[in-house]
């Protein structure tokens, strides 16, 4: 029987692994380890799965901090029959174990299989388009797609600063107030580190938990990957969503971030074309990021 065990790491994209029938995976934050886990509350050799006798069993290698199934620690040395799908929790890292038949496991395959497609399809969706404000369109859409978020909206150098130039299912006026339900925090983030901002467990995130109006608009995950024109810094892309879905996993990440490249690589030949005089957006059209992260500051005084 196949096995899928996706890893929920804080602020951090999921980690998903597949298991075949047979395989021996050793978890842990060495380097040697099959899964490498690179959180401080997981030793350098933690725990093991494996198949043996028609079933997977968990194996706890003497870890500092355990590991549990069902909220019971495992003894050290001892073995735990995984029989049916659940929560593992090694350290402060909790793990969703799900046995999975020949069918289910085509079926995953064929999933990642549909998502690496459509990743390609919006990559080369981009080459077509010619207007700067068509692009943004397109590159927003295509986020939303990859990361099955909602809504969001695209951040895009201006001047000295950042203006939003792109929105949907947003009301960009209601960017620069408090009660906004998305994360300011996140963009700002991204912009500062240059890093993707991922998010799939909003409530355990105290950055993003603190505010009010994240917590009370109930949102399930988000992400902010952000734009490069070659080392500079051109912009960002956020999303998010509030419905329950799945989460957004490493393979969603390296897809959006590929995405990402590509779309920043058009867009700033958009700007430095003669087609961008045409697109400027007049005084007021756009949303000026300062002065939405100075209401949010406001806001949260």
């Amino acid at each position: 029987m196949h096995a899928c065990l996706t890893i929920h790491l804080p602020d951090r994209a999921a980690i998903v692994r597949m298991l075949a029938p047979g395989e021996t995976l050793r978890i842990g934050r060495g380097v040697d380890c099959g899964l490498r886990i690179d959180h401080p509350s997981i030793s350098r050799a933690h725990a093991q799965l494996q198949y043996r006798d028609g079933a997977w069993e968990l194996s706890e290698l003497g870890s500092k901090n355990g590991s549990f199934v069902g909220g019971h620690r495992i003894a050290a040395g001892a073995d735990h029959l995984l029989s049916h799908a659940g929560w593992i929790r090694l350290g402060d890292v909790y793990c969703e174990f799900a046995p999975l038949d020949d069918a289910s496991a085509a079926r995953a395959e064929a999933g990642r299989a549909a998502r690496r497609a459509a990743a390609t399809a919006h990559t080369a969706r981009l080459d077509g388009v010619h207007g700067l404000d068509e692009l943004l369109d397109a590159s927003l859409r295509g986020v939303l797609e990859l990361a099955q978020c909602e809504r969001g909206f695209v951040l895009l150098q201006a001047g000295e600063g950042f203006a939003v130039r792109a929105s949907l299912a947003l009301d960009t006026q209601r960017l620069a107030s408090p009660e906004f339900s998305g994360s300011v925090g996140a963009v700002r983030r991204a912009l500062a580190t240059g890093i993707s901002v991922i998010a799939n467990d909003i409530e355990g995130e105290a950055w993003l938990s603190s505010r009010a109006s994240v917590a009370a608009a109930g949102l399930s995950a988000l992400v902010c990957i952000p734009l490069f024109d070659g080392a500079q810094p051109l912009g960002a892309i956020y999303a998010d969503r509030i419905r329950p879905g799945p989460p957004v996993t490493t393979l969603d990440q390296e897809l959006l971030e590929a995405f990402a490249e590509r779309a920043a690589l058009w867009i700033a030949a958009r700007r430095t074309s003669d087609l961008l005089a045409a697109h400027v957006p007049p005084p007021g059209a756009a949303a000026d990021w300062n002065s939405i992260v100075a209401a949010h500051d406001a806001g949260a005084r």
